[in-house]
C-alpha cells in the first residue's frame, strides 16, 4: 500500500481567482511550507497518497498504512496541537515524522512546550514502527527539547526535507563556481520577513534598497497581511497596519508610492516550483527567512539567511546553508557586501547533506517506506568516494 503524505498543499491552484486567506490556509499559515512538502515529496519512493491534515482518518486507513507527517517550528510555547495528537490517534496508522523543529530566541533559552503538543509529541514516538528513531528533527536544539521529555531515543537530527529537493549531482559544484565567482549582482531577491520584527528594521529597509536599486523581487511568506501587498489586496488591509508594513520596508516612501513600489517588486508564490523558477532569474537571495533562501539553493542560485532566532540559525547550521545573526551584521548591506557576508563551504555543504540524507534514509526504511533513488544515489555515491579514499 502506499505512505500517506499528510501536510500543506503541493499547490493552491485555484489561488489566481481567490482572497489571499484561502492561499495561507492551505499552505498552512506559511508558504515556506511549499518547500519542505515538496522535499517530503522528492525522498519518497514509490507510491504515495497526499493528504492535508484534517483528512478524515477511515479515508487514510483504507488507502494506505504509514503516515509520512510533514513537520515545522511546532516545538514551542506558540502551539497546542492536542487536536492534532487526537487525529493521528484516529488514524492509527505508524508515523514517520520530518522536519520537526523547536522555537525559541536564541539557544540559551528552553523551548516550552503546552500540554496538547507534549501529547502530540508523544502520539508520535508510540507511533514508531520499530524502536528505531522515526523523528526527523531540524538540529541539536530542537532533538535537546525531545530528549527531555525521555523521547531523544525517537528522534534524529536530519535537517529540513528541503534541503534534498534538488538532488541533482551537478548542483553543489554549481553553487560553489556562483559563491566563489559571483557575477555582477544586477538582480536581488529578498525573502521578506516581518514587520513587527523591530529588531530587524534597519536591516529589512537595506533589503528593500537592494531590490529597488537591483529592479528584484520581494518575496513574502507570512503573515496575511504581508502576502495582500504582493497580490494587490491593499483595499484588504487596514490602514493602520498598511502604515505599519509601510515605514517598515521603505519609510521614505508615501503611501501610494508604497503601493506602487509594492505592485512592481513584492510577489508570493503558489508552490516550490514557480517560486524556484523565478529565482533562477536572480542572482543572489537574502533575507530572514530559512526557507525563501533554500528554495534559491536548490535552484543553484546563491543566498544567505540573517538569523533572528533559534529556528533559523539551527536549520543554517545544520545543514550549513550560509548566515549572519542579524546581531552580527555591522556593514551597510550592499550588493558587493553579500558575497563577503555569507560564505558558502561546499564540502562541509556536501557532507552534512549526505549525512543527513542517510538518517533520512533510515527513518524511511523503518517504517517500510522506499527512500527515492535519488536520495539514495547521494549516499552511495559518497560511500563510494569514501572506499576510494581508504
Amino acid at each position: 500500500m502506499p505512505a500517506a503524505l499528510i501536510g500543506s498543499s503541493l499547490i493552491v491552484e485555484d489561488a489566481s481567482f481567490n482572497k489571499s486567506e484561502h492561499l495561507l490556509r492551505l499552505s498552512g499559515g506559511n508558504t515556506g511550507n511549499f518547500a519542505y512538502i515538496r522535499g517530503l515529496r522528492e525522498i519518497v519512493g514509490g507510491s504515495y497518497e497526499h493528504f492535508r491534515w484534517d483528512a478524515p482518518p477511515s479515508l487514510v486507513r483504507e488507502k494506505c498504512n504509514v503516515i509520512v507527517l510533514a513537520c515545522a517550528n511546532q516545538l514551542g510555547p506558540h502551539t497546542d496541537l492536542g487536536h492534532f495528537a487526537r487525529h493521528l490517534e484516529s488514524i492509527g496508522l505508524p508515523i514517520l515524522a520530518f522536519g520537526l523543529g523547536a522555537q525559541a530566541q536564541s539557544f540559551d533559552e528552553t523551548a516550552m512546550l503546552t500540554e496538547g503538543t507534549k501529547r502530540w509529541v508523544q502520539v508520535l514516538a508510540t507511533h514508531a514502527p520499530t524502536n528505531a528513531p522515526n523523528i526527523g528533527v531540524r538540529g541539536e536544539f530542537s532533538w535537546k527539547v525531545l530528549e527531555r521529555l525521555g523521547l531523544g531515543d525517537r528522534a534524529s537530527v536530519t535537517g529540513c526535507p528541503s534541503n534534498f529537493i534538488n538532488l541533482d549531482a551537478a548542483l553543489i559544484d554549481k553553487l560553489e563556481r556562483k559563491y566563489k565567482a559571483p557575477p555582477m549582482l544586477s538582480r536581488i531577491a529578498v525573502a521578506a520577513g516581518l514587520p513587527y520584527w523591530t529588531e530587524l528594521q534597519r536591516i529589512e529597509e537595506a533589503l528593500a534598497d537592494l531590490v529597488d536599486s537591483t529592479q528584484g523581487i520581494y518575496v513574502t511568506q507570512h503573515e496575511i497581511n504581508m502576502i495582500k501587498i504582493a497580490r494587490n489586496e491593499f483595499d484588504d488591509v487596514d490602514g493602520k497596519t498598511l502604515s505599519l508594513i509601510n515605514r517598515y520596508i521603505r519609510p521614505k516612501l508615501s503611501q501610494a508610492e508604497f503601493i506602487r513600489w509594492c505592485r512592481r517588486h513584492a510577489v508570493c508564490f503558489i508552490d516550490a516550483a514557480s517560486w524556484m523558477e523565478a529565482l533562477r532569474n536572480v542572482d543572489f537571495v537574502v533575507g530572514p527567512r530559512f526557507h525563501g533562501v533554500m528554495l534559491a539553493i536548490q535552484a543553484g542560485t546563491p543566498g544567505g539567511v540573517i538569523a533572528h532566532d533559534s529556528r533559523t540559525l539551527e536549520m543554517c547550521q545544520t545543514m550549513q546553508v550560509p548566515v549572519q545573526h542579524f546581531k552580527d551584521i555591522d556593514v551597510d548591506i550592499t550588493a558587493q557586501s553579500l558575497v563577503s557576508l555569507f560564505k558558502f563551504d561546499a564540502r562541509a555543504y556536501r557532507r552534512r547533506r549526505v549525512e543527513l540524507g542517510r538518517r533520512s534514509i533510515d527513518i524511511l526504511r523503518s517504517g517500510g517506506v522506499t527512500p527515492a533513488a535519488g536520495l539514495q544515489a547521494l549516499a552511495e555515491e559518497d560511500l563510494q568516494e569514501e572506499r576510494e579514499a581508504a
